[in-house]
């Protein structure tokens, strides 16, 4: 089911928003994952979503990239290597953009929705979405610094 994204700037989604998300199971989130992926497929340019952007505290996240979809469950940065500066925006802050840096390359260990423990090693834009989609479980996402 296609759910509302959260938005930084209203008060009440701000105090979910700001919050730090729990880990979870593949099981518990078969069907947040469906909403998950419903709610990404129908915003018009959104390359990844959390499970707090929907009100969910959950360490659960999509990521659409290069034709291929990864849902993360319970996801941990173990290894980073290099910087890189680029534009960013969020769902839940629509319409700002700003250029923040990261890692140019992150190694990531997480489980699929499946239950199946799994590491990948990406770099370039895929590198960035998961960065940022770990900042948004725990409770700050660089882009909210744009608002005003």
């Amino acid at each position: 089911m296609i759910k509302n994204v959260l938005l930084y700037e209203n008060e009440k989604d701000r105090e979910i928003l700001t919050q730090k998300s729990l880990e979870t199971t593949a099981e518990e989130s078969k069907q947040l994952i469906e909403d998950l992926r419903d709610t990404l497929n129908a915003s018009k340019n959104g390359c990844g979503i959390s499970a707090v952007q929907i009100g969910e505290l959950k360490r659960v996240c999509i990521i659409k990239y290069n034709g291929k979809e990864i849902v993360m469950i319970n996801p941990i940065i173990t290894r980073t290597r290099g910087e890189v500066k680029s534009e960013e925006g969020c769902l839940s802050v629509p319409h700002l953009f700003g250029e923040f840096t990261r890692a140019q390359k992150v190694w990531c260990e997480y489980i699929d929705e499946n239950g199946n423990k799994r590491e990948i090693a990406e770099g370039g834009l895929c590198s960035r979405i998961i960065q940022h989609e770990l900042e948004h479980m725990d409770g700050w996402c660089e882009v909210f610094s744009l608002v005003k």
